[in-house]
């Protein structure tokens, strides 16, 4: 699931300094998602314009906003979702100040590829904003700000991950040697940013598997994996060749269509390693194994195992 979020809604806002350039504010703070990217092209596909003049600001203090967090892979499905609406906002807002520029009615003022058309002329988004921002007192809005909001349900994100494992026998080592993954996150807005988190939630998930592991003194409840030195981090070398897809099945809950995905590959990558090196151990007789699988770990597995099966056959033997 990708959650609702605790807010009752989300907003956005655009101001507009005196350049006029667009700033856009959210209470959504980014933790390697790539808001500033996300958030921004949004909005550009919606005015038809590029981005060397917007700005996003997560979080600022000076801007009253009611809205979530990043957590519950929910950014984009709330504030995406009221940053969507607030495109068409932006256009009628500035509609009537483009029609007194154009000498032209309001109703006859069109809007497409970034300008303001009426009877033959036209002018820019940005050049609009950038004249009416001339005539604005210091501190002063300018009269092209606006906001929008919504509120958006969870959303059910789903997918199959499928890894590929080899065990040395010799020494318990793991070699993920292959790993696939298909996931439906509704509407993608950009692809890179989701194979990004992707592929670092799989990372994640294999270093929960293979290697990470909290151990704490018996006796005395002291951390003894308190450091980088002791506590095993994931490394790029521990996979290669992931392979993405996806199969996006938009959902009606949001205004972009959108679902989670920052926590896909975590979700995925735990159930899809461990039960690859189950299944992979299963012919020698390892039936159970607790995260994390390191060598060692898995090492005394498969002896331990093979010593029952030496065990068994002797016995059956002397039968």
């Amino acid at each position: 699931i990708s959650a609702p979020g605790a807010a009752p809604k989300d907003q956005v806002f655009a101001r507009f300094d005196r350049s006029g350039n667009l700033n856009l504010y959210a209470v959504s703070q980014s933790s390697g998602q790539g808001h500033e990217t996300t958030f921004v092209h949004i909005v550009t596909e919606a005015l038809g314009v590029t981005d060397e003049r917007i700005r996003f600001h997560e979080g600022d203090p000076n801007i009253a906003a009611v809205g979530n967090g990043t957590g519950g892979s929910r950014s984009l499905l709330g504030a995406g979702s009221a940053f969507c609406l607030l495109g068409p906002k932006l256009i009628e807002t500035a509609k009537p100040h483009a029609a007194a520029e154009l000498g032209a009615d309001a109703a006859a003022v069109e809007y497409r590829d970034g300008a303001f058309r009426a009877g033959g002329r036209g002018i820019g988004f940005f050049e609009l904003a950038r004249k009416l921002a001339a005539g604005i007192p210091d501190k002063s809005l300018h009269p092209m700000d606006c906001a929008a909001e919504g509120s958006f349900g969870s959303t059910f994100p789903n997918g199959c991950h499928i890894a590929e494992v080899e065990i040395d026998p010799d020494t318990g080592e793991v070699d993920i040697v292959a790993y696939s993954t298909v996931d439906d996150a509704g509407n993608v807005i950009d692809h890179a940013s989701v194979e990004g988190q992707v592929h670092g939630g799989v990372m994640q998930g294999i270093g929960q598997v293979i290697g990470e592991h909290a151990v704490y003194d018996r006796e005395t409840g002291q951390l003894l994996t308190g450091s980088f030195v002791d506590y095993a981090m994931p490394r790029a070398d521990w996979m290669r060749g992931m392979r993405c897809g996806e199969h996006p099945v938009p959902t009606k809950s949001n205004a972009l269509g959108a679902k989670g995905v920052g926590e896909s590959g975590t979700s995925g990558a735990l159930p899809a390693v461990m039960n690859a090196i189950l299944c992979a151990v299963r012919p020698v007789g390892v039936r159970q194994l607790d995260m994390p699988v390191t060598p060692d770990r898995l090492w005394h597995a498969i002896r331990a195992a093979g010593a029952v099966q030496a065990g068994a056959a002797s016995d059956a033997s002397e039968v």
